[in-house]
């Protein structure tokens, strides 16, 4: 196998496993804004979704240098030594800060590690759709190919997405912590309903980017 052929199949297997997770964490989070089940019910229902949703999380912090990786080894561009280190250290400063988030779950600790998250993947958002549209628009003398460099913004286009999800979904805990005390009432249901679909539009923003990436990295069109 080719440094090429393996590069790919670790870049597919991380879509394979980013959406096929992420598909479970979508059913469970719309399930939970059922009113008939039970809280027990429910809060189980939220705590295997956000399980789950670490997987996503973990595939899509690996898809940066992974995709530098496979551009290098394609041969469609010569990435930089250093880009691609860069690449590997922001990867596992990500996963590092997701492992923490996970362990400091239900504590202040948390709150403060979400924040740096967040301001994280604007920072990273910020740098790739800079660099897909310099690419796209030739700065630098760039020859890349137009299709790659395309991929590239709309690669950066998925931060933002995913970090409206997180602030959309944000009133969850507190409406469970409300649910949880008072039980159900319209206006506790009503804030899960509305948390849960609105973190819904941005959950499908990415299925739609992701299904344009993966076109144009399959179809490659001139």
């Amino acid at each position: 196998m080719t440094d090429y052929g393996l590069w790919k199949f670790i870049h597919i297997m991380l879509l394979v496993y980013w959406l096929g997770a992420d598909l479970g964490v979508f059913i469970l989070a719309r399930a939970v804004r059922s009113a008939e089940l039970s809280f027990d019910q429910r809060a189980l229902l939220l705590k295997y979704a956000m399980v789950i949703d670490f997987l996503p999380r973990i595939c899509f912090a690996l898809m940066l240098p992974v995709g530098l990786h496979l551009t290098d080894t394609s041969g469609y561009a010569d990435v930089p030594l250093v880009l691609l280190v860069a690449g590997w250290v922001v990867a596992a400063a990500w996963l590092w800060l997701l492992r923490a988030l996970g362990k400091s779950e239900g504590t202040p600790r948390q709150a403060r590690l979400s924040r740096i998250n967040l301001a994280g993947q604007a920072v990273m958002g910020t740098v790739v759709i800079a660099a897909g549209l310099a690419l796209l628009l030739g700065f630098g003398g760039s020859q890349l190919a137009p299709w790659l460099a395309l991929k590239v913004l709309l690669f950066g286009l998925v931060f933002p997405c995913a970090i409206m999800i997180d602030v959309e979904f944000r009133p969850i805990g507190p409406a469970f912590a409300r649910l949880a005390t008072e039980g159900s009432s319209p206006e506790v249901e009503a804030l899960i309903t509305r948390s849960v679909d609105r973190a819904v539009w941005w959950v499908l923003a990415i299925y739609a980017l992701v299904i344009v990436i993966s076109f144009l990295g399959a179809v490659q069109p001139r």
